[in-house]
């Protein structure tokens, strides 16, 4: 037992004398990986192309015709009032059909969260997965008219994002006139917005949104309402042709 005892402290001793390790030299290549150089593997293939024939089938459908190509800019643009114009008529639709004693005020969305442009002429389910690829819902959210004005500063901070039923003048990058249904916001009333779930819990520095008077959680997604949304429109009214109306402006 004492020799064991011994021979363990021996190899206490011999290691904790020993010098740390360092890497002298590091050594690395590329190794390139082209589809040429491997085989398919016929039975992943198989089990595979269904699918990849079905969501391609799904993206490629058409959804509407537009009169130009819809590209997201500062102030405003056609593609940030085209999506939430859709927003604020939904929120309208889904109150009614929920028999809600609301009317919702205005919508909002974060120019961020727009992420790619629609193309002139044929817009597919594809190209909407591409503007809009988050899962973001639609939520109701009633704030008061004091957040309602700091929420339009820090959008006038930014140069101008999507808005419906809110008309903007920025001057300096600060507020110079705001107006709700043609009338001014006044701080001490409240007002329903709506926007994605993103900003509702206050992202991308909305924080107004954080602690709200009230909120309604819709459950529907974005991306599907932009789908049937222009749907709806290029049947009723065949090419659409969106305008910007001046609703966020750089005041002189």
């Amino acid at each position: 037992m004492r020799r064991l005892f011994l021979s363990i402290c021996a190899v206490f001793i011999l290691f904790s004398c020993s010098r740390y390790l360092t890497v002298s030299q590091v050594n690395t290549k590329n190794t390139s990986v082209e589809f040429q150089n491997s085989s398919i593997d016929s039975l992943a293939e198989s089990m595979v192309k269904p699918y990849r024939d079905s969501i391609k089938q799904d993206m490629s459908k058409i959804v509407g015709v537009t009169a130009t190509a819809l590209v997201k800019g500062k102030p405003d643009s056609k593609l940030t009032n085209l999506v939430s114009d859709i927003l604020l008529k939904c929120a309208n639709d889904y109150c009614a059909e929920k028999h809600l004693n609301i009317s919702p005020d205005i919508a909002y969305v974060n120019y961020g969260g727009l992420r790619a442009s629609l193309p002139q002429g044929e817009i597919t389910v594809g190209h909407i997965f591409e503007l809009m690829p988050f899962e973001n819902e639609i939520v109701l959210v009633k704030i008061s008219g004091e957040s309602i004005l700091k929420m339009a500063e820090r959008i006038a901070g930014r140069g101008g994002e999507g808005v419906s039923g809110l008309k903007l003048g920025i001057r300096n990058e600060k507020v110079g006139t705001l107006t709700i249904g043609g009338k001014p916001v006044d701080p001490a009333a409240s007002y329903w917005v709506v926007t994605n779930d993103y900003i509702a819990n206050g992202g991308d520095q909305m924080s107004m949104f954080i602690t709200p008077l009230d909120k309604i959680e819709t459950k529907i997604k974005i991306r599907d309402i932009l789908i049937r949304s222009l749907n709806e429109m290029f049947r009723r009214d065949g090419v659409i042709d969106v305008k910007e109306d001046g609703r966020i402006y750089n005041e002189q």
